[in-house]
């Protein structure tokens, strides 16, 4: 019988092993794609192609990611999950947005190990302060994913919060979304295996050409 420590210490190898074989292949057959949504970004507006911003990860480690530049905003702009306050979305960004290609470079992300293929949602620290201290620490406790079962739940999230702005919006996601999607990350930590993770690509692979949900 396989001891606990051992069985996770494999897991954690086999899925750091998934992670980099399904980053790389990714990343090399989209290259022509983000080379070209690079030279947009770049040919619109001046400033970097790439974004940094900054998520929570394992253990409550601050990491940045990288995402392509889709808006301009102040320097020190508070970044909510409707956006950072006062940004000006660019032509390019908005199509980046729609299409998901914005972010693309979240890959990188998973090459440099501080994040995994499948994993809970990488969080704004903002909104990992309203975590329930038991659920912080269960979901902290793992290395944040670039799909879980919310991302594909949720995958319409920005049009379910369109019509909302402000403390209207900020109320709505962490009384009603965020709620939700901590109990998806809940059931996925309880319930983890290469197998789960396996099943969540596949989910996220067909998850577009799937109808909409009627609200």
């Amino acid at each position: 019988m396989v001891r606990p420590w051992l069985h996770d210490l494999l897991l954690c190898l086999m899925k750091r092993f998934v992670d980099l074989l399904l980053a790389l292949l990714l990343l090399a057959l989209l290259s022509p794609l983000m080379l070209i949504a690079a030279l947009l970004v770049r040919l619109e507006s001046a400033g970097p192609v790439l974004t940094r911003p900054h998520r929570v990860g394992r253990n409550g480690r601050m990491v940045k990611v990288f995402e392509f530049r889709s808006a301009h905003a102040e320097p020190d702009a508070m970044e909510t999950v409707g956006g950072c306050q006062g940004e000006e979305v660019t032509r390019i960004g908005a199509v980046l947005r729609r299409l998901g290609i914005g972010r693309w470079p979240l890959l990188l992300t998973v090459l440099r190990g501080d994040l995994s293929m499948v994993g809970p949602r990488a969080e704004l620290p903002r909104y990992v302060g309203c975590y329930p201290t038991a659920m912080r620490k269960l979901v902290l406790s793992v290395k944040p994913g670039l799909v879980d079962l919310a991302s594909i739940e949720f995958r319409h999230e920005q049009k379910m919060l369109a019509s909302l702005e402000g403390e209207a919006l900020e109320e709505a996601y962490v009384e009603q979304v965020l709620p939700m999607r901590l109990e998806y990350a809940k059931r996925y930590i309880e319930n983890q295996s290469l197998l789960t993770d396996v099943r969540i690509l596949l989910r996220a692979a067909v998850a577009p050409f799937l109808p909409e949900k009627a609200a």
